[in-house]
């Protein structure tokens, strides 16, 4: 009896004792949206066209490190995917407004600046919403 016991801890230990849990996920998940979010908050309002960049830049990367994440739960897979879209238009956007405003195309600025407050709306959106998937007990 025992060692039905014992095998049957191993067997378990082998199969789950090693997989993610569901919080560990979120976690790797929120440390790319923090970082991001102290890279880019000082910079978001930036006249310096340099700074602007950068911030595109950091935007970029925060997508890949998102993409790049390993995450198994199916659910957190969809706000992973979303965070790093969103990410990668930021990025798209700010370098298009950038352009826009060298060149002092005044309607591609203000659809860009609009494209813009609609990532902004989208991010917090998704993020209470994976902050209440993480908090559940599913």
């Amino acid at each position: 009896m025992n060692k039905i016991f014992t095998v049957v801890f191993l067997l378990n230990f082998i199969l789950f004792g090693c997989a993610e849990t569901k919080i560990f996920q979120c976690q790797k998940i929120i440390l790319i949206t923090q970082k991001i979010a102290k890279e880019s908050q000082s910079n978001r309002q930036t006249t310096d066209i340099k700074k602007a960049l950068e911030v595109a830049d950091a935007f970029e990367e925060a997508s890949k490190s998102m993409k790049d994440l390993k995450i198994s739960d199916e659910q957190l897979s969809k706000y992973q995917l979303g965070f790093a879209q969103i990410y990668e238009g930021y990025a798209q956007t700010t370098r298009q407004f950038v352009s826009a405003l060298q060149k002092k195309d005044i309607s591609t600025l203000k659809v860009m600046q609009e494209q813009l407050k609609q990532l902004g709306k989208k991010e917090p959106e998704l993020g209470e919403e994976m902050n209440s998937y993480c908090q559940s007990n599913s």
